[in-house]
């Protein structure tokens, strides 16, 4: 969560367009987007994908679904639609649709505009609503209702029979590599077919990743597989990440073709890049992975109170942070002291927000989907 707030704050000085921009960019800003979106999002939906067999474990499918309403629409169509993200689509219109009036002028339009739209199945977003960063939530309630029938058949007899096979050939050396092969497949094919970030292509690449989150926990030697080749795939990934760098600047590849439907063919090309993509991104997780099984299971305070802190977080920060940019990027001073002014600001204001606002209060808990907050006896 940390590395998605600290991606966001670099986007103002990098990664093409967005809601608001430094008048000047850095070289070093894109080199670290282009390197935190290669995994970030995968890992979001891999770690979700995990959370999920956690939760199957003493819930009906009834109650799963349930619990996701709970946890994932009413934080997005309550609290985050109509209050969150509203003051980024002042900023999305102001930046990039050349809206002259106030705040206060467009939010009647917006929100009439929210209530009166038709759905469109072109996309999993469906509506023509924005929704900022809370993208994300739709996609993972729509993931997990379109794999359900999946994870309940892995928890059945003859999918935990097929699961431990599979478990025995990755917990041996390098096996872990065999989640690449649905992983580059559904890559190749859906990018091609459908067009845009928050497309079907990336509906079904993040599906592929939640289910993988779903079937470590699982079966250990899912886990043992992922410690022997976390070095390896940091190399892997630096290889990776590289290589994607030199088939776009020295061998001049229009990558964003990818993102237009009939605008790349299945030539080698694509499908080497597209390949390296995918190698270089599951490198990265699997490292992360690695070093979070080895450092990072064991018992303590800090990570059960961050646990529960994350998707309020998630659900506030960029918010906050366009917020304290908005004022920040007009500055005179270098880009350096803008981006840590824009950091450390914003993620005290979103904790003490968090703290202030919504921790201790069981109806924002609700509306941020978060479970009520046990009573002391």
């Amino acid at each position: 969560m940390i590395m998605v707030f600290l991606f966001h704050c670099t986007r103002f000085f990098g990664g093409g367009p967005w809601h608001l921009k430094n008048p000047q960019e850095s070289i070093v800003a894109h080199i670290f987007i282009a390197l935190l979106d290669l995994w970030l999002m995968p890992l979001f939906f891999l770690l979700s994908g995990a959370g999920s067999w956690y939760a199957l474990e003493s819930r009906t499918a009834g109650q799963y679904l349930m619990d996701r309403v709970k946890r994932i629409l009413i934080p997005l169509f309550v609290i985050g639609v109509f209050v969150i993200t509203v003051p980024q689509v002042y900023f999305e219109a102001v930046t990039n649709g050349g809206y002259t009036g106030t705040f206060w002028e467009l939010v009647p339009r917006y929100v009439y505009g929210a209530f009166t739209s038709l759905p469109d199945f072109k996309n999993p977003l469906f509506f023509n609503v924005f929704t900022g960063h809370l993208w994300f939530l739709q996609f993972l309630f729509l993931v997990s209702l379109f794999v359900l029938p999946i994870m309940f058949y892995i928890k059945s007899e003859p999918g935990r029979r097929l699961l431990s096979k599979f478990a025995g050939w990755c917990g041996k050396w390098g096996g872990i590599f065999l989640f690449l092969i649905p992983i580059t497949l559904v890559r190749i094919f859906f990018t091609h077919l459908f067009e845009g970030y928050h497309s079907w292509a990336y509906f079904f690449f993040y599906a592929v990743f939640f289910l993988i989150g779903y079937v470590i926990p699982a079966d250990e030697r899912f886990t043992k597989g992922i410690k022997k080749a976390g070095w390896l795939c940091l190399a892997l990934g630096i290889i990776g990440i590289v290589s994607e760098f030199g088939i776009i600047f020295v061998l001049k590849y229009n990558y964003l073709n990818i993102h237009h439907k009939g605008g790349e063919t299945f030539s080698l090309m694509y499908i080497l890049f597209s390949v390296l993509i995918c190698i270089a991104s599951w490198s990265w997780i699997v490292f992360i992975l690695s070093l979070g099984a080895k450092y990072l299971n064991q018992p303590g305070r800090t990570l059960p109170y961050c646990n529960e802190a994350v998707l309020p977080f998630y659900i506030l920060h960029q918010t906050v942070l366009l917020c304290v940019g908005w004022f920040v990027i007009s500055w005179d001073i270098g880009m350096v002291p803008k981006f840590l002014i824009i950091a450390v600001s914003s993620f005290v204001l979103i904790m003490i927000l968090y703290e202030v606002l919504v921790r201790h209060f069981n109806v924002m808990r609700f509306l941020f989907g978060m479970r009520p907050k046990k009573k002391m006896p």
